[in-house]
């Protein structure tokens, strides 16, 4: 794809040197950083250049610490950090290309934040869809890696999705047992079903892509099927944009056949685990249980 335009937004002087340290890795990526020269002091030049910024890019990345920062001079409850979230916001909402991605570092989630700030944090976890993408990924190098991949605009085929609590993929030949999982788990949860046929030319990746948006937890589900479930829940990882994904993957395997032990896919928003056959529906209950408390 030609060179990604990103807002990277300014801050306050307490996350200067991750907008630095992220601005250099962008800059390496090959991307074109918005804006690059520093925050005019005048207010009006700076809600500008703010608009103008959020126009020009292809997406945006805000970076989120623990204090409300500088605000305003005609609103002292608006930040200039949620100023420009608002304007990448109202972008995402006019462009379904454009992406806002808000990266909350992990070593910064249990540390204590004040009022403002937990309000400002919450409203964007609340307001969280396919364009805007909360992470706390630790490494900024990865979370860099995964903007270019859900950046990656190629021709894509519109498959039918809808709106689930669960969406449950496995591959052909555990289809009758996956079919029972199914069936007791839409008895307490809205759920989706993909049953992955080998020699169809379906595009499953894309498929998946658009219907784990649309999903609480994703659930790759095995059996007799190892060998595939392994890749294809990295494929579907990485797809889903890896560690910056708004969706929880569960990878769960049937404990028999013995072979199964072991067969885990260890990565950030991932679960992985294999278990008695008879307690698989109620373990992807618990873990959806899980994924909605934690949004």
């Amino acid at each position: 794809m030609s060179q990604l335009n990103v807002f990277l937004p300014w801050c306050s002087l307490e996350d200067k040197a991750n907008r630095e340290q992220m601005q250099n890795i962008l800059l390496k990526a090959g991307m074109q950083i918005i804006p690059l020269q520093q925050s005019p002091e005048n207010e009006i030049e700076f809600m500008q250049e703010a608009k103008k910024a959020a126009a020009d890019a292809d997406c945006s990345l805000h970076i989120i610490g623990v204090n409300y920062g500088k605000t305003m001079d005609f609103d002292a409850t608006l930040s200039i950090a949620k100023f420009q979230f608002n304007e990448a916001k109202k972008r995402a909402a006019e462009n379904s290309k454009y992406k806002a991605f808000v990266w909350y570092p992990s070593n910064l989630v249990g540390v204590d934040k004040d009022s403002l700030q937990e309000a400002f944090i919450n409203e964007i976890r609340h307001s969280i869809t396919n364009n805007i993408i909360f992470t706390t990924i630790a490494s900024p190098i990865q979370l860099v890696d995964d903007i270019r991949s859900m950046m990656e605009q190629k021709e894509q085929t519109h498959f039918d999705v809808n709106e689930t609590d669960i969406f449950i993929m496995f591959n052909e030949m555990d289809e009758g047992e996956a079919e029972e999982i199914t069936d007791m788990l839409s008895d307490i949860v809205s759920v989706e079903k993909l049953n992955i046929i080998q020699d169809s030319d379906t595009n499953y990746s894309e498929l998946c892509n658009q219907q784990i948006g649309k999903s609480k937890l994703a659930v790759v589900y095995f059996k007799e099927t190892s060998d595939w479930a392994l890749p294809f829940v990295q494929q579907v990882w990485k797809k889903v944009g890896g560690a910056s994904s708004n969706t929880a993957i569960l990878l769960i395997g049937d404990e028999d056949p013995d072979t199964n032990k072991g067969k885990i896919f260890k990565a950030p928003k991932v679960v992985s685990l294999i278990v008695s056959g008879e307690l698989i529906p109620l373990e992807i209950k618990v873990q959806y249980d899980k994924a909605v408390e934690e949004n």
